[in-house]
């Protein structure tokens, strides 16, 4: 067994028609079956009864059915697997029973009389009618014949009368069908014509089957695409891990190679003389209660007077650790970042020379990415652009991007006259991907994160 993947067509001496069906019509069921599944002749041997397989080879009469529900809306893509139910009709007037009830040409406009198996409702493959026949049966007739199948199942307190049903035009017999005292020689009737519905059933079974198996082979394969993709993005979880792609360099083997921008940061680090009661009270400042901005100035406070001072270190790593404000937040690592560089709450930070073509007056660019997990449960992110060698400030136009999954612009920040870096924050979930740009005019550097 395999996946037909051809399109289907008709067999030359068969014609379809190509209207839909509709309730209460009767149809010819087409020995020519389709499914989305083909089967060997050895399959086709185990899984069709015999007196399926004699229809199918065209060595018995034709059969027909009363349509019982419109066709159901396919999925997407699958439209030439509708699914309808319908009421099986039978040649072998001579098992008129109380469910198995005659319908005369008069009734049904066919060229002899059907018996309605009020007992055998089935669904089916739309795709395996053939054509229309006969006329569209009345409502009533249409009411009449599913009670009557109901009452046999159960589904029904009392059938309709005999005398409704002869006045429809329908003849019923004498014998009692019930599922549990039925005459041997009607039971054996049944029997057989449950084999014969093997004809529907077993292409029905077979597009249920193609459906499970495409729905898993989507989801492999969905999985397959998303993992190739993590596999092809800088995974940030990994860095949480102290696991990084090469060229990504620590702000200590970065800093010593980058001239004017070594000598702004040793400025920019410089410490003021320790002040031990000025940190006592920048300490107090960082308390819950306190006003958010006061929060943030004494923790920027702190990064330039606490150097080595193990009070303002320990207060810095509570604040990162309490924290929902992400400037607060961010402003706490900074500080962190100047008295006590290597403090894993300050989560971590790589740096990569951008320099693949792009010189920007003489320059490389670098691009520096830095990550926190935060009390959430989320990976605060920072984003920063800075300039290298002996430029002082960033190029005015360089633009800095935030992309989602698709390469569509999420955020942006371009680079004024006297830059010295320009940055973007973000937060996301584990397992979200986004990319970053760097660009000036024409040229554009992306690089594509997971975290």
């Amino acid at each position: 067994m395999h996946i037909n993947f051809k399109q289907f067509t008709s067999p030359p001496e068969q014609q379809f028609e190509h209207k839909s069906p509709l309730p209460g019509e009767i149809w010819e069921i087409s020995c020519f079956v389709q499914s989305p599944l083909e089967f060997s002749t050895e399959e086709q041997q185990r899984l069709y009864s015999d007196i399926a397989r004699s229809f199918l080879e065209g060595n018995s009469p034709p059969r027909y059915a009363m349509i019982i529900t419109e066709p159901e809306s396919p999925e997407p893509g699958e439209e030439d697997w509708t699914i309808i139910s319908v009421m099986l009709f039978s040649e072998q007037t001579n098992f008129l029973s109380d469910v198995d009830i005659l319908l005369p040409t008069g009734v049904s406009g066919m060229e002899q009389d059907l018996l309605a198996l009020t007992w055998q409702v089935q669904p089916m493959l739309a795709v395996n009618l053939a054509q229309s026949v006969g006329q569209g049966l009345s409502r009533e007739i249409y009411d009449a014949l599913l009670n009557i199948g109901d009452y046999f199942h159960g589904l029904v307190e009392q059938p309709p009368t005999r005398q409704s049903i002869e006045s429809l035009g329908l003849g019923m017999g004498t014998v009692k069908n019930s599922p549990s005292s039925a005459p041997f020689f009607f039971a054996e009737f049944h029997q057989q014509e449950e084999a014969w519905a093997d004809v529907l059933k077993v292409p029905l079974d077979a597009y249920r089957t193609y459906q499970r198996t495409m729905k898993f082979t989507g989801e492999i394969l969905d999985a397959a695409l998303e993992l190739e993709q993590e596999l092809n993005r800088i995974s940030l979880r990994q860095w949480l891990q102290d696991i990084f792609e090469e060229g990504w360099l620590s702000f200590a083997e970065f800093l010593p190679k980058q001239t004017a921008f070594a000598i702004r940061s040793q400025e920019d680090s410089s410490q003021l003389p320790s002040q031990p009661q000025a940190i006592t009270k920048l300490i107090e400042q960082l308390s819950p209660g306190k006003d958010e901005y006061q929060r943030r100035l004494a923790a920027k406070q702190l990064g330039e007077i606490g150097s080595g001072n193990k009070n303002a270190i320990s207060a810095l790593v509570n604040l990162l650790r309490t924290t929902t404000d992400d400037e607060t937040l961010w402003t706490g690592v900074e500080s962190l970042w100047q008295i006590d560089p290597h403090n894993p709450a300050a989560g971590t930070r790589r740096v990569k020379l951008i320099d693949w073509g792009m010189q920007v007056a003489g320059n490389a660019i670098a691009l520096s990415v830095a990550l926190i997990q935060k009390v959430n449960g989320q990976v605060g992110i920072l984003l920063r652009v800075y300039p290298t060698g002996d430029a002082a400030y960033l190029p005015p136009e360089l633009k800095l991007l935030l992309l989602d999954e698709s390469g569509q612009i999420l955020r942006e920040v371009t680079a004024r006259q006297a830059d010295i870096y320009i940055q973007l924050k973000l937060n996301g979930q584990p397992r979200e991907q986004f990319s970053v740009s760097v660009a000036l005019g024409e040229g554009s550097i992306t690089e594509d994160f997971v975290i």
